[in-house]
């Protein structure tokens, strides 16, 4: 009697459970899984079923994950809002019509889609990890964190979330948290291949190249032709400057059959750096002919032009990037170097803007944004900046570079010398050597300096600041023969723009040739027309000179637009016209420079020579070169 009364007990649960799954839309169901042998005879199926019943909700949705597979985006969506629109709360109708928007590129309706589906069903892991998908899709990391996490709150073992949340924590730059998650990855699957090349990329992109070295030699023992690991290690080798190793692994690559455009990116620079010049051009014009749109060929292109100081060339080049990705934060970061490169601050500042509207994460970016405030005179924003910049990276080279600038612009110079010397013991960059002879040749110990700036040039010796810098010292150590020389060679160079020529001026009034002075200074505002280094220098000469005309045209043009001379030009054009006599021009330019003059301002404006506005001492190219070869 009691076996007969558990059989029929079991005979209803078992009845229940399929009545429950039959009326309860969100109970996961056993789908047939699909690939391109089946998914052809599946969807033949499925439009059979909906033919027989246009009401069938269930063929409706499968018909669309088949249409969904083979990448019928429209009729699967089609088909989708079917079965949607008969079952309005069924959550896997509703998830899936949120990976078809998704595959349409449609993300913020796909996330809308995704919403809803938790609102029905808040415990379906795999709408968390598409909802972190669909917000990395439109930039909304943290958003896409969030989801990630509460995927993980909800299952610790969840695989997927921590693989995707290590990614995305990447392009926030937050490695620590991109690490931590791979890690625990790991732990769940110690020989997953995509987590363990996870944390070799995050070990390049933190600038731990030892860890890097170590992992990826370990990887390639596992398999010697792990290409994505033969890649990364290329990526590692060029960013630690061994070019012999880089090449090898280009060779491996190409022998593979596996050399991809971003290789040859990386050939066309090392061969730049090795002198073929032309060899490494060829290369990119080929990728270029290829791919007219492949970006990072057009930014390889650029970084070879300011190699040979075609700054007007790499200009054009990352504009051409911005037309085809115009929604790249690091090309308006690049445009924005370039452009304050050339002293167009207007256009530099509206270029920077874009890049952090974009993505205000990145330390780069920050750090240029607090040179510009820097060069404003907002040093009490540069600290807060810096402050908080330190929570992110303290040691970070080019944050120790800023707080040294803003140091030096306070006029504390021993501290400054301190901080860089700190920093120079942990690693000896470009910047930090050129910041520090800056600080020496302001504490007027030249001769220091000067060993600093001639190490610099071997190191780049079209890299304009530490030109300028090693003659002015020069100057100062009265080898006035070796600065001219130094500053002559730049003056049909762009590096400068026209900076060169008033070295070159100065050097030759110093000599008391004001007339070849002024030959240099006229060529140089031929080029440079809005250069006002050159025309306050070549009005100073014709004061000198007693040629008040020409004085005249050349300020009375200058002031039309703003310029840190303003009070300058106004008192100088009061000389000139009291010279030529005319009252009344002298007396309403007299009343417009007591206006304006103001002694602190003047100060200001005139104290810090154009070296030290500077925006960053890092030779350009460089920051080309790091914007794709270290781009995740």
């Amino acid at each position: 009697m009691r076996r007969k009364f558990l059989q029929n007990w079991l005979i209803h649960f078992s009845l229940l459970i399929a009545i429950v799954g039959c009326t309860n839309p969100n109970l996961p169901l056993l789908r047939q899984p699909l690939n391109l042998a089946n998914v052809h005879s599946f969807v033949e199926q499925q439009e059979e079923r909906l033919g027989e019943d246009k009401n069938n909700l269930d063929a409706a949705f499968e018909l669309a994950r088949g249409r969904l597979f083979l990448g019928e985006n429209e009729r699967a969506e089609g088909a989708l809002r079917v079965a949607v629109q008969g079952s309005p709360l069924n959550a896997e109708y509703l998830e899936l019509l949120g990976k078809v928007l998704y595959a349409s590129e449609r993300y913020a309706d796909a996330i809308k889609e995704w919403n809803a589906a938790l609102q029905v069903d808040p415990d379906r892991l795999s709408i968390y990890l598409n909802l972190g998908l669909g917000y990395e899709q439109i930039r909304e990391y943290g958003k896409a964190v969030v989801s990630l996490d509460q995927a993980l709150q909800r299952d610790v073992n969840y695989v997927e979330a921590y693989f995707h949340m290590a990614r995305i924590q990447i392009k926030r730059q937050n490695y620590e948290s991109s690490l931590e998650a791979v890690e625990n990855l790991l732990v769940l699957e110690p020989s997953n291949k995509d987590a363990q090349l996870l944390r070799l990329r995050i070990f390049v992109a933190q600038g731990n190249y030892y860890p890097a070295s170590v992992l990826a030699t370990e990887l390639l023992a596992q398999d010697p032709q792990w290409v994505e690991v033969l890649r990364e290690q290329l990526r590692l080798f060029y960013l630690q400057q061994r070019p012999d190793d880089a090449l090898e692994r280009i060779k491996e690559l190409a022998r593979l059959g596996k050399l991809e455009p971003e290789d040859q990116l990386i050939y066309a620079l090392l061969l730049s750096n090795q002198g073929s010049q032309a060899t490494a051009n060829q290369v990119l014009e080929d990728l270029l002919r290829r791919d007219p749109t492949n970006v990072e060929a057009l930014l390889g292109r650029a970084q070879l032009s300011l190699q040979v100081g075609e700054y007007q060339l790499a200009l054009e080049l990352v504009e051409n990037a911005l037309e085809i990705q115009n929604q790249r934060a690091d090309l308006y970061y690049l445009r924005a170097s370039l452009l304050f490169q050339r002293r167009d601050y207007l256009r530099g500042d509206i270029a920077l803007a874009r890049a952090l509207e974009l993505d205000d994460r990145p330390l780069p970016y920050q750090l240029l944004n607090a040179r510009r405030k820097l060069m404003r005179g907002e040093l009490q924003q540069v600290e807060q900046i810096i402050e908080k910049l330190k929570q992110q990276d303290a040691t970070n080279i080019y944050l120790l570079t800023l707080q040294a600038d803003l140091l030096v612009t306070q006029g504390r110079y021993d501290q400054a010398e301190a901080l860089l010397r700190q920093a120079l013991v942990v690693r000896a960059t470009f910047s930090l050597r050129f910041s520090l002879a800056r600080v020496l040749y302001l504490q007027r110990q030249y001769s220091r300096a000067l060993s600093y700036t001639e190490d610099l040039l071997k190191d780049f010796p079209i890299h304009w600041e530490s030109v300028y810098l090693q003659a002015m010292t020069l100057l100062k150590l009265d080898q006035t023969d070796q600065a001219l020389k130094l500053s002559e060679d730049f003056l049909v160079r762009e590096e400068s723009q026209g900076l060169a020529h008033r070295l070159v001026a100065d050097i030759k009034r110093y000599r008391g040739q004001e007339q070849a002075a002024q030959e240099i200074l006229v060529r140089g505002l031929e080029r440079y027309p809005r250069q006002f280094y050159l025309i306050e220098a070549l009005s100073a000469s014709y004061l000198v000179t007693r040629q008040y005309k020409e004085a005249k045209v050349i300020l009375e043009n200058a002031l039309k637009a703003d310029s840190p001379f303003q009070s300058v030009f106004l008192d100088r054009l009061a000389t000139v016209y009291r010279q030529l006599n005319d009252q009344v021009a002298y007396q309403r330019t007299l009343r417009q420079f007591q206006q304006l003059n103001d002694p602190i301002s003047i100060q200001q404006s005139l104290s810090v020579p154009p070296l030290f506005q500077l925006l960053s001492p890092e030779p350009l190219e460089s920051l080309i070169k790091t914007s794709f070869v270290q781009r995740n």
